[in-house]
C-alpha cells in the first residue's frame, strides 16, 4: 500500500515538473466578487465570464499515459486523405467517411451515429469573417479572440435526449441500447508551431463544485451544456507542434458514468511563449458511440 502510494505521488510530482506555458481562459464568474478581469459571454449565452491566467503543461512527455476514463482525453496517431481537400462541405463529408468506421473499430461499438448539424467543425483563424458551409448553416469562424472558454460541450442530463434527437433529425431508427458515450476528436491541420491550440483539463482534477449549467439556444434547441469555474487545483495540459497526423480523442459523454464530468477544454492563445506561431486550422468531429 504505501509503495503504491509513493508511485502514485511521484506520477503526480513528474507532471507538476513538466514544461509549462501561461494561457488566458474564460472561466464562469463563481461569486459576484470575484477578483479577476471580466471576460467576454460567449454567443448564445447568459452566463458572466471572469479570465485568469492558467498554468498549461505540455503534455508530450505523458502522451501515453493519458486516459479517456482518467484524464478525459488522449491523443491518437491517425493518417487522414480528407484535410488538403479545399471545399469545406466536401472535406467535412470526406472526413466523417474515414472516421466513423475508426471510431467504430477504435471503441469496438455496436454502432457508430453522427451529429447532424454542427457535427464537424472546420475553423480557420487566417480568415475571421468567411463563412463554413456545413449543415446548412452559415457559421462563422472561430475569431481571434485572447481567451477561449473551459467548457464541456454536453451537460450529463442533455446527453441522451440530444442523441436521440439527432438520431430522428437523419431518420435514423431509435435502437434500445446498454451504452452511450459521446466522442469528439479534434485535429489541426495547420503546419506547427499553431498559434491557438486547444489546452484539455484534466477531467480528475474537477470537483463538483467547479461546474456550472448554462443553456444554449442553438440549432433549434435548447442545449445544456457545462462551464467551469477556476480552481487552482485544475491541471491542463496541451500538445505542441500538433501535425495532421495526430488529434485529441476526447469523451463528452458516458451512460456508465453519468455524473463524472469529463475534460474541459478552451483554446488559448500561445502567441506569449511563440509570437511567430502560424495561424490555427482545425477540424472537429462528434460522435455518438453505442454498445448493444
Amino acid at each position: 500500500m504505501g509503495n503504491a502510494v509513493q508511485a502514485s505521488s511521484k506520477a503526480q510530482l513528474d507532471r507538476d515538473q513538466l514544461p509549462c506555458v501561461q494561457g488566458r481562459i474564460g472561466f464562469a464568474r463563481r461569486t459576484p466578487n470575484e477578483d479577476a478581469p471580466a471576460a467576454d459571454t460567449p454567443d448564445g449565452f447568459e452566463l458572466p465570464m471572469v479570465s485568469y491566467d492558467v498554468t498549461i503543461r505540455n503534455a508530450r512527455p505523458i502522451v501515453n499515459d493519458l486516459s479517456l476514463d482518467r484524464e478525459g482525453f488522449t491523443v491518437v496517431k491517425h493518417k487522414s486523405s480528407s484535410l488538403n481537400e479545399r471545399d469545406p462541405e466536401i472535406m467535412a463529408q470526406n472526413y466523417l467517411d474515414e472516421m466513423v468506421p475508426f471510431i467504430k473499430d477504435y471503441f469496438n461499438a455496436s454502432w457508430v451515429n453522427t451529429v447532424d448539424v454542427g457535427g464537424v467543425a472546420i475553423r480557420s483563424l487566417e480568415d475571421n469573417t468567411a463563412p463554413r458551409a456545413w449543415g446548412g448553416k452559415s457559421q462563422r469562424t472561430v475569431k481571434n479572440f485572447s481567451a477561449g472558454n473551459a467548457h464541456i460541450d454536453y451537460s450529463p442530463v442533455a446527453c441522451p435526449r440530444v442523441a436521440a434527437r439527432d438520431a430522428q433529425l437523419q431518420g435514423i431508427e431509435i435502437r434500445p441500447y446498454s451504452r452511450l458515450m459521446i466522442i469528439q476528436a479534434w485535429r489541426t491541420f495547420s503546419e506547427p508551431p499553431q498559434d491557438f491550440p486547444l489546452a484539455f483539463c484534466d477531467a480528475s482534477s474537477i470537483v463538483p463544485g467547479d461546474l456550472i449549467e448554462a443553456y444554449q439556444n442553438k440549432y433549434g434547441a435548447k442545449i445544456q451544456t457545462w462551464f467551469l469555474h477556476h480552481n487552482p487545483a485544475q491541471r491542463w495540459y496541451y500538445l505542441p507542434d500538433m501535425t495532421a497526423d495526430e488529434f485529441f480523442l476526447f469523451k463528452g459523454y458516458d451512460s456508465n458514468a453519468h455524473y463524472d464530468p469529463r475534460s474541459a477544454h478552451s483554446a488559448f492563445d500561445n502567441r506569449r511563449a511563440l509570437p511567430n506561431a502560424k495561424p490555427r486550422k482545425s477540424i472537429e468531429a462528434r460522435f455518438y458511440v453505442y454498445y448493444d
